[in-house]
């Protein structure tokens, strides 16, 4: 038993129309890829049966690969030259520029031997071959952690080989010189940039902050904020003392207003004259005292009141004259005139009320004046961070700009000189004896070469060697059951011979267990060719069959024209009942046989299905009864049909002989018919092998 396709144990007999169908089915690549499986012991086989492979070509090759090396190469002179890198004590020593960062040692490595060294050493040498043909002869080592390096030249030619060596170290060190002076002006370029953007950030900032001072009309931020720190303090300290001089006049201008009260308004006098217009003038003298305290001196109501005083004085000044002028005297009289002191009274409240009106505008005049004060300190407190962060940005920019020009002119004054941190150590002098040409280390790898090349060999023709050879072979290659193994009948071996057969009476149980005269069985025997079915098999089969079942059998066999004719009288042929020209089928002869012949007629009209079964009613007094067929290829039709109505097809094989493609072929050619219960058997084995491949 085997692992079928789908991972289950079974049988991959092709006996049963289900696993037919599921054969069929099977994509055709799979079940021609099947063909190459094999038991692994062929491997093994196969390397012992060519194993005389192993004896010739690893060392013919290995031999022929020492002989090849020994004449295709010359002897070669290799000259060594020595480098060191300092670059660890320059940076200690600060020698290097600020900024400058030293080159990888991957890229020196690929310095060594680029264009530009090779083309300068080999025109400075005048050497017969390119750039491209020096650099297979140069090499350059040098440890993983090593500032230490090794230029190997190679050549015919001892002298030639150390020149080089040390001409290419010169012109190394001349490009490295260039490549540092690159990567300075690069880092110069790269300041140079750095510095143009420094000055125009430093620029922009300075507009910045002088639009910043416009627009809030700055001078210094701490000046300003001085400035107005202290006027607030100033206007403030005005507000306080206005305030406490208002509520004293207001307490005054309360004090006037009761005694005002208390005071009459007129009094009487008697005078000589008419004193009106007198009292007229003292009233407007009272009234522009009172403009006087509220109005400034360029208000048009005090002007014009002073105008009117000015006026009335003159109109007194006149009527004065006139009366003395006047000769007889008038006569004086009782008047009754205001009291003066109620009027001073009216001056002074009015004075009060100016001063009063006067301390109010002088506070609302301070308070607006503290609001917009405060209001400034606000926004300077504001922009105070702002413009003090631009301050030291700017100082910043400025101190980047001073340090830039220093590094710029670092970098310009170390451009002047030609610096290097690489140096020669050690020069190459002509070597005194050639390398080793490594003749053993070729004739190693024609040994590993040939061996490998046998190998090839070997499981190539195994991997085409498509006989058949164990029960692999027919079960999962083919995909059928193996009947039974046979080994080659020897006398030291004739139980393994016997026993064989006994075993495939025993697997094929199933079939032969229930056979007898009332149901014969019709088993065929198919091969590929007639070669591939020894007689004396089966007859062995059928004889023991016979002793171990006791059951008759008779054998229907192809009757070839070539072949001697059987012994008088003439074979005695069952076509005839077939194709029921007679009712009665021929009797066996002394072997048990009668013969198959295919004639013009089996081509012409072949065999129907019903015409197979009247073999199983022409003898009815035998249990089993074995066809064998003719060669495949002579009639498919007729050999598929003849399979078709048989009760077990048996497939003789012959050991490391029939071909699994020739099986193969007959396997889709029968299964297209439907074919079931087909079987297989192998014989003609080795007894040395028959062990390994009955396991």
């Amino acid at each position: 038993m085997i692992l079928s396709d789908n991972g289950n144990l079974e049988v991959p007999a092709a006996s049963g129309a289900e696993g037919a169908g599921q054969e069929l089915n099977a994509p055709a690549i799979i079940r021609f890829f099947r063909l190459f499986r094999r038991d692994i012991w062929c491997w093994f086989n196969a390397i012992q049966k060519m194993w005389w492979l192993f004896l010739i070509f690893p060392f013919l090759f290995a031999i022929g690969m020492f002989f090849v090396r020994t004449m295709t190469t010359t002897n070669v002179y290799v000259a060594n030259c020595g480098m060191i890198r300092q670059s660890i004590s320059d940076n200690r020593n600060e020698i290097l520029p600020p900024g400058y960062v030293n080159i990888q040692k991957s890229v020196i490595m690929t310095l060594f031997k680029s264009r530009a060294v090779l083309e300068e050493t080999v025109k400075r040498l005048s050497l017969p071959y390119t750039a491209e043909q020096l650099y297979g002869n140069i090499e350059v080592k040098s440890e993983k952690n090593s500032d230490y390096y090794y230029v190997a030249a190679s050549s015919k030619d001892p002298t030639i080989a150390a020149t080089l060596a040390n001409t290419l170290a010169d012109v190394f060190i001349e490009e490295y010189k260039k490549l540092i002076r690159k990567n300075l002006e690069d880092l110069n370029d790269s300041y140079v940039r750095t510095q143009n953007d420094l000055e125009k950030q430093l620029e922009d900032q300075n507009e910045k902050l002088k639009t910043l001072c416009a627009e809030n009309n700055l001078t210094t931020i701490e000046s300003d904020i001085a400035f107005n720190n202290q006027r607030l303090l100033q206007v403030e300290d005005q507000l306080t003392r206005a305030s406490s001089t208002l509520d004293s006049a207001k307490q005054a201008l309360y004090e006037l207003q009761g005694e005002l009260a208390n005071t009459p308004e007129d009094v009487v006098t008697h005078r000589e004259k008419s004193t009106v217009a007198e009292d007229e003038l003292k009233q407007a003298e009272a009234l522009l005292a009172q403009y006087e305290q509220v109005y400034a001196g360029s208000n048009p109501i005090l002007i014009q009141q002073k105008n009117l005083v000015k006026q009335m004085r003159a109109n007194i000044e006149k009527v004065k004259q006139e009366e003395e002028s006047l000769e007889n005297e008038m006569n004086s009289k009782v008047v009754i005139s205001r009291n003066p002191a109620y009027t001073q009274i009216l001056v002074s409240i009015a004075a009060k009320r100016a001063e009063i009106t006067t301390l109010t505008n002088d506070i609302k005049l301070n308070n607006e004046t503290a609001v917009q004060l405060r209001a400034r300190r606000e926004l300077l407190s504001s922009i105070q961070p702002l413009i003090r962060q631009m301050e030291v940005d700017l100082a910043q920019y400025k101190e980047q700009i001073n340090k830039n020009k220093l590094q710029i002119v670092t970098i310009r004054n170390f451009l002047d000189r030609s610096f290097s941190d690489i140096s020669i150590q050690e020069l190459a002098k002509p070597p005194t004896a050639p390398l080793a040409r490594k003749r053993g280390v070729w004739a190693i790898i024609g040994f590993i070469l040939g061996t490998f090349i046998a190998l090839s060999i070997i499981f190539g023709c195994e991997f085409f060697n498509l006989t058949i050879r164990s029960s692999v072979d027919i079960e999962q290659a083919l995909r059928i059951k193996t009947l039974g193994l046979i080994p080659v009948l020897e006398q030291a071996h004739r139980a393994n011979y016997y026993s064989a057969l006994q075993t495939i009476i025993s697997n094929g149980e199933e079939y032969f267990s229930n056979i007898s005269p009332d149901h014969p069985l019709l088993v065929v025997f198919a091969p590929n060719k007639r070669s591939d079915l020894d007689e004396k098999i089966r007859e062995e089969f059928c004889e023991t069959l016979k002793i171990r079942l006791g059951c008759k059998y008779v054998v229907i066999t192809p009757l070839i024209e070539d072949a001697e004719a059987p012994a008088n009288p003439a074979p005695v042929l069952i076509n005839d009942y077939l194709y029921q020209f007679t009712d009665e089928a021929p009797k066996p002869d002394k072997d048990r046989r009668v013969f198959f012949k295919l004639d013009d007629l089996s081509f012409i009209s072949p065999l129907t299905g019903d015409q197979i079964q009247r073999v199983k009613t022409a003898y009815k007094n035998v249990s089993l009864i074995v066809w064998d067929l003719f060669d495949f290829e002579l009639h498919r039709q007729l050999f598929a049909e003849i399979a078709h109505n048989a009760d077990l097809t048996i497939i003789p094989m012959k050991y490391a002989q029939t071909s699994k493609l020739s099986i193969y072929r007959i396997l889709q050619f029968l299964k297209s018919f439907h074919v079931t219960n087909i079987v297989g058997f192998l014989y003609n084995i080795n007894n040395k092998h028959y062990s390994k491949v009955s396991l």
